[in-house]
């Protein structure tokens, strides 16, 4: 199941071609989510976010990266549902160590990677009771087919 904002109908491209089983909409899915609606995942993948790093609309950057993050991480670990989640090496900012955890490294430019750096230090907090895998993924400049969409914000090789 994909789940989506495809306000931008444009983005519609970066699912053709996929072999999904259906599409929901981020609102409904988060609807359902905090309804405790859904069918029980064998896993979630929330590769998910608003990756513009000129936005500078903190409250739209925090609802979408970190507060909907903390609701999935809440639905996954409350059912032992293994969840692999999108981070960001944005977390370091202009450092040149990329350490987890160490907070001289970890020291974002900007609100995106604020966001992310917030939503890894909840998932640190909650790990410790956790009865199911919790993967974070820190992606450095991640470019390539499907970034169409992005504009301005699309990496080159």
């Amino acid at each position: 199941l994909v789940v989506d904002d495809l306000t931008d109908g444009r983005k519609f491209a970066n699912l053709v071609g996929c072999d999904i089983a259906g599409y929901w909409d981020k609102d409904l899915f988060v609807e359902r989510l905090r309804a405790a609606k859904l069918a029980r995942p064998d896993a979630v993948f929330h590769q998910g976010a608003c990756a513009v790093t000129t936005q500078w609309d903190g409250r739209y950057m925090m609802e979408t990266n970190y507060r909907f993050s903390t609701e999935v991480l809440d639905y996954c670990l409350e059912r032992s549902v293994p969840l692999i989640y999108a981070s960001s090496a944005a977390v370091y900012g202009a450092s040149s160590v990329f350490k987890e955890g160490d907070p001289s490294a970890e020291r974002p430019l900007n609100v995106y990677g604020y966001s992310k750096l917030l939503f890894d230090q909840y998932v640190r907090r909650r790990l410790p009771a956790a009865q199911s895998q919790v993967a974070g993924l820190r992606y450095f400049n991640v470019y390539g087919a499907g970034e169409g969409h992005k504009g301005s914000m699309a990496r080159r090789a």
